[in-house]
This record gives C-alpha cells, sequence and structure tokens, in this order.
C-alpha cells in the first residue's frame, strides 16, 4: 500500500486515534485505502482523510508503530508526506519501521464511512445493508454495538412506561426492527446509488 498524506492530516489522525492510549497497548490500527480516501480505525474510534493513493488496499499496524511514527513525524518539513505499507513494514518518507505485526487485511466489497454524529438511525441500518464482514472491514462495528445497545435500553425503557396501556418489550422491539429495516431501504441507495 502506497499513499500520499499532507502532514496536518497525518498529524491530526495519529493524534486522534493515539489519544489515550499507550505505546504498550496490544491495539491494532486499521489501515484502509480506497480509492482516494484512508480509513483509520481502532477500537472505539476511526477517521478519515483525503490522501492521493493509486490502488486500494489494507493492513493491521500495532499501535506502538504510530507512537514512534508520531516522534519522527517532526523531523520532517514537508507539507506532504509518503507512507508505504507491506508485511512486516511501515514507511514514513525515508523512515522505515519494522514489525512482524505489520499484516495485510482483506479489503472489504463495500467501504461505506458513517460520521462521528451520525443518527442512530443510520447506524442501526447497518446490518440490513452490509454483512458482518463488511461492517468490521469498515471499522463501523463498536458504533454499532453501542447504538444496539443504547437502543435495548431505550426500549426497556418504553415498556416500563407503555405497559400499562398493553405494550410488552417485544411489541415494542418489532416496531423499532420495522422502522429501522424501512431507513436501511432509503439509506441503501443514498450509500450505493452506482448498485
Amino acid at each position: 500500500m502506497d499513499f500520499l498524506i499532507a502532514k496536518k492530516d497525518l498529524n491530526a489522525v495519529l493524534r486522534q486515534i493515539l489519544q489515550g492510549r499507550t505505546i504498550q497497548s496490544a491495539d491494532l490500527v486499521d489501515f484502509t485505502v480506497n480509492g482516494s480516501t484512508l480509513n483509520v480505525a481502532v477500537t472505539g474510534r476511526s477517521t478519515s482523510v483525503d490522501i492521493e493513493a493509486q490502488e486500494r488496499g489494507a493492513f493491521s499496524v500495532p499501535i506502538g508503530v504510530l507512537f514512534k511514527a508520531k516522534r519522527i513525524l517532526g523531523s520532517y518539513d514537508e507539507e506532504s508526506l509518503r507512507i508505504r505499507i507491506a508485511e512486516g513494514k511501515f514507511r514514513l518518507q525515508g523512515m522505515s519501521l519494522n514489525n512482524p505485526e505489520i499484516k495485510p487485511r482483506k479489503v472489504a466489497r463495500r467501504i461505506i464511512d458513517i460520521p462521528d454524529d451520525a443518527h442512530p438511525r443510520d447506524i442501526l441500518a447497518l446490518p440490513f445493508i452490509l454483512s458482518l464482514e463488511e461492517i468490521e472491514d469498515c471499522g463501523l462495528q463498536t458504533k454499532l454495538l453501542e447504538a444496539q445497545k443504547k437502543m435495548a435500553e431505550h426500549i426497556d425503557s418504553a415498556a416500563n412506561t407503555l405497559r400499562p396501556y398493553g405494550f410488552d418489550r417485544n411489541d415494542l422491539a418489532t416496531m423499532a426492527k420495522l422502522k429501522i429495516a424501512t431507513h436501511a431501504d432509503a439509506l441503501k441507495h443514498v450509500l450505493f446509488s452506482e448498485d
């Protein structure tokens, strides 16, 4: 995988991904290049930036490698930097960082990006649109699990409130699922208008 990225964008990506983590962390960070977009994801966090790339690709990189890359980033004055990732190697401009845990990943057939402020219905609709593998490849599994947990809590609360009127939890869960499935049909056309 080979791409050019603005130094300010790389700095912002590293700041966001590394926030709250340490160099000793066992987390793997997923780098996915799809067209002119780089998606970088780690458990609980993901971000995307524009890049220049000739091909698609995906790699998992140990977070410790990115801490080292952040340290050497300041030694470059160029506005645009070249990153090359291959099995066992992360190369930032002329500096190579080696680690046997840098491994290629399969690229999803369809890559989507959901903004951080997406409506919960958009996130809950994902399983109606993408396979679980595609959701994982897009780095959206954490957002989906959080949205499903919140919806379950809201359904429980609503069931308690509406129980005197003859509604039970199953009634509300079925209604919610139907609403989300209908929303998924409309969202699918927006996300994949070419399909």
